[in-house]
């Protein structure tokens, strides 16, 4: 969650305003234009975690491909403004991304506006393929050939922010063409991190988030809470508790593996207690040690055991929150208070609507 002021908290559960502001970024120049609805959404399911649409009015149409609002290269950054007491505006970014996309219509919308569409700069990146096949870097850190990878097509000036403290040496990747899927995605995963741009256009490398990580903001139901509606289910299906991970050996000898359990008797599915033994398989040849494959197993471990509860809610808005954040859902008709890592959050760009939130719904790669 982007970091609040005790306030802004507070405002938020409060009666409060918003206001909206945006910045285009382009070759020929900048524009600060008006913003009219719309919103972003942040799912953490998606290579491009954060995407946007919204309108604004029709005299900022791009008339020749120079013009700051053409799609040819312009970057938008979009924040939310929460007001508080004395006028006062925090402001929370939503988005720094390319705009993809302006639709013209005709006839003229009767409220002169025409569409935007952004995407996070992620999407620049997946689109910087490689003309020809490539390696690695010998001997240099997973996070720095992560960052390497990055900066060779976004610039030095972009900042990647490395929060595992990994000192792993990267293995030897071969990248036939996608510079993300190949290469960023599958190095991250040789470390149980992942890979994502923040609000601002800022890199950002993270251990998986896991249900056990520090929750970040409590959604209650009931008189006083900010939960409009809820729907949960709950399910067996892509629940595992154990988790055999095979590697991979460069010498050509046998590949590398390992096999995690839930080992906790305590927990409801204990691999020797009466939910049986249920492994999910996960091939990764850049994983290339025992360690990487207990490390790997881990993670994936506490991402698919004990999350058969999956809930579908809506809330008064809370413009920080972001997909991967762990919440806290109190339910006072029950009495339940459970955890919950986000899955996917949007956040609507006008002060009328509610916010949708999903908790994760578990999305494993393809079992081997």
């Amino acid at each position: 969650m982007w970091p609040l002021s005790a306030k802004a908290q507070l405002a938020l559960v409060q009666s409060h305003g918003m206001k909206m502001r945006a910045t285009a970024y382009g070759s020929f120049g900048t524009l600060e234009f008006p913003i009219y609805g719309g919103g972003m959404t942040c799912d953490s399911k998606s290579q491009v975690r954060r995407t946007a649409q919204t309108t604004t009015n029709l005299g900022n149409w791009p008339k020749d491909p120079r013009a700051v609002l053409a799609p040819l290269g312009t970057e938008v950054q979009v924040d939310y403004g929460i007001r508080l007491p004395g006028g006062v505006i925090e402001w929370v970014p939503q988005i720094r991304g390319q705009l993809t996309e302006a639709t013209r219509s005709r006839p003229i919308p009767t409220n002169g506006s025409f569409p935007l569409k952004l995407v996070d700069r992620a999407a620049k990146v997946a689109e910087d393929r490689f003309p020809a096949p490539t390696q690695t870097v010998s001997g240099a850190l997973t996070v720095v050939e992560i960052r390497r990878l990055i900066q060779e097509t976004l610039g030095v000036g972009v900042l990647v922010v490395d929060r595992t403290g990994s000192v792993q040496v990267a293995p030897v990747l071969d990248m036939e063409r996608e510079r993300w899927a190949e290469g960023i995605e599958k190095l991250a995963d040789s470390i149980a991190a992942e890979c994502f741009f923040d609000p601002q256009g800022n890199a950002v490398i993270r251990a998986q988030p896991q249900i056990t990580d520090t929750p970040v903001w409590t959604v209650s139901s009931g008189p006083g809470g900010i939960m409009l509606s809820k729907e949960d289910t709950l399910t067996r299906e892509l629940v595992y508790n154990g988790v055999v991970v095979l590697g991979e050996r460069a010498d050509g000898t046998a590949p590398m593996t390992a096999t995690v359990w839930d080992t906790d008797p305590t927990s409801p599915t204990y691999y020797l207690g009466p939910f049986g033994k249920k492994p999910r398989f996960y091939a990764n040849p850049q994983l290339t040690t025992v360690p990487q494959c207990q490390a790997a197993g881990a993670a994936l471990l506490a991402r698919v055991k004990g999350l058969n509860a999956k809930s579908r809610l809506t809330a008064v808005v809370n413009p920080a929150l972001e997909s991967g954040d762990v919440v806290l859902g109190r339910d006072r008709q029950d009495g339940t208070l459970q955890a919950h890592i986000l899955d996917s959050v949007t956040v609507p760009w006008t002060p009328a609507e509610s916010q949708p939130i999903e908790s994760r719904a578990v999305d494993l790669p393809a079992e081997s």
